[in-house]
């Protein structure tokens, strides 16, 4: 069946047709898939899946994983989103999948984790991705986040949620590392949950994922973390650390009598003091930050006395180096929103909820896996300026390809011209050998 069309300007006549021919918008996935073969991806996700096959008809789980994967890169956030792929018969060229799997094969695999298996899978993923790339002098970066859900989910509770009060969620834990866009150790929590909640067993499982020989120098986390349990555990692995204060009423007492405010720039001020909370073994350091310039909101912090016109900041701290100094390596520290900003709105990673909880979580690290797979391309590739999965979707992954056959062989045909070409062709030469043949001059498709 034919269907007839103009042009929206000019009013050219253009007829519309289909073919079926295997043709693919999404042919830059090439690139990941290099990649993935470059670094023995499939070895790793073999080692690490403890689920066998039992069936002769079954599809194998490393197919459902990359399944998973592309559709997270092509912009899927619910597992009925990745059904569009399943027709897509380049995507699955490319990936070297017998069969896509439909969005039922999906949730039954997601059920089949528990507690256990997550734990035990993605600690093994997340430990061979991170020996990947070369570390020295780590800062760790520690973030909680609330995620909104609909529905009556397992784990979905209320509790703060500073955007919409009274809406079940979710409050994961994440561990990200502050030179580089690389996500530790993750976890998903139920929504009822404070960030420290179980925080020092997860700092030790953060840790080991490091390899052996490999120490963090810094962490740094938000006044959820500022608590006497979590700084005494992070003490006794003699880590270095900034992290936000709470302003309690013994705080506030005390930054009330401070006087010897010094001046960085007008409208902002430093101070330092030594504190002891209640429940606290010991008096810390605490550096305080005042700004009163509302115009350059430099300090994330608080209004604490009748004069409104300051906004102040506490950071508890070992460090000994001055007050200015210690404020402004915990600014660093601000780049793990725009990170979990990133997992959220690129790779939806505050979807894919489903009924039970360890379901959840799977996919929730999972998508934790695919954002360090495409930091670890962009390394690869030698970008010196990290690029958002919006912006790779958009300049990389996102090529018209056709799929056709050149005597036995597959050939995927890029619909590219111009710049874009060679950007793409430096690209392909990272993961792929180069081989002077006309393409073009047979074969069909």
């Amino acid at each position: 069946m034919r269907y007839e069309a103009t042009s929206l300007l000019g009013g050219e006549g253009i007829d519309i047709t289909f073919t079926d021919k295997p043709v693919t918008p999404w042919g830059g996935l090439v690139l990941f898939s290099g990649l993935c073969r470059q670094v023995g991806f499939e070895d790793a996700l073999r080692q690490a899946l403890p689920f066998k096959l039992t069936s002769p008809n079954a599809t194998d789980p490393v197919e459902i994983v990359l399944a998973f994967m592309a559709g997270v890169l092509t912009g899927s956030r619910r597992l009925a989103h990745v059904e569009r792929l399943r027709w897509d018969e380049g995507v699955r060229k490319i990936l070297g999948l017998e069969r896509f799997v439909s969005d039922t094969t999906l949730s039954r695999f997601f059920r089949r984790f528990s507690q256990g298996s997550v734990t035990t899978v993605f600690e093994s993923l997340m430990r061979w991705q991170i020996g990947q790339i070369k570390l020295g002098g780590e800062i760790l970066d520690l973030d909680s986040s609330v995620v909104e859900r609909y529905g009556k989910q397992e784990g979905t509770q209320l509790g703060y949620n500073p955007k919409k009060h009274r809406r079940p969620s979710h409050h994961p834990l994440l561990a990200v590392l502050g030179k580089r866009p690389w996500v530790v150790h993750a976890w998903l929590r139920s929504g009822n949950t404070t960030s420290a909640s179980n925080a020092e067993q997860f700092l030790e499982e953060a840790l080991a994922m490091l390899p052996e020989g490999v120490k963090i120098r810094h962490l740094r986390g938000d006044s959820g973390f500022g608590i006497e349990s979590f700084l005494s555990k992070v003490e006794s692995k003699g880590l270095s650390y900034t992290i936000v204060g709470r302003f309690t009423k013994g705080l506030r007492n005390l930054v009330a009598q401070v006087s010897d405010w010094r001046e960085l720039e007008p409208g902002i001020a430093v101070a330092e003091v030594m504190f002891q909370a209640h429940g606290w073994r010991r008096a810390r350091r605490v550096v305080l930050v005042r700004q009163r310039t509302k115009e350059r909101d430099f300090v994330r912090g608080r209004e604490l006395f009748d004069d409104r016109a300051y906004a102040y900041q506490a950071i508890l701290t070992d460090r000994t180096d001055r007050p200015e100094d210690v404020w402004r390596f915990y600014r660093g520290h601000a780049e793990i929103e725009n990170q979990i900003r990133e997992l959220k709105w690129d790779y939806g990673i505050d979807g894919f909820c489903q009924k039970k909880f360890y379901a959840t979580e799977a996919a929730f690290r999972l998508v934790c896996v695919t954002y360090n797979l495409m930091s670890l391309l962009q390394e690869k590739l030698g970008k010196t300026t990290y690029q958002t999965l919006g912006t790779l979707r958009s300049q990389l992954l996102a090529c018209g390809a056709v799929v056709g056959r050149a005597g036995r062989k597959t050939v995927l045909r890029l619909s590219l011209a111009g710049p874009w070409r060679q950007q793409f062709e430096a690209a392909l030469q990272v993961f792929f050998p180069t081989k002077n043949v006309n393409c073009d001059a047979v074969g069909s498709g």
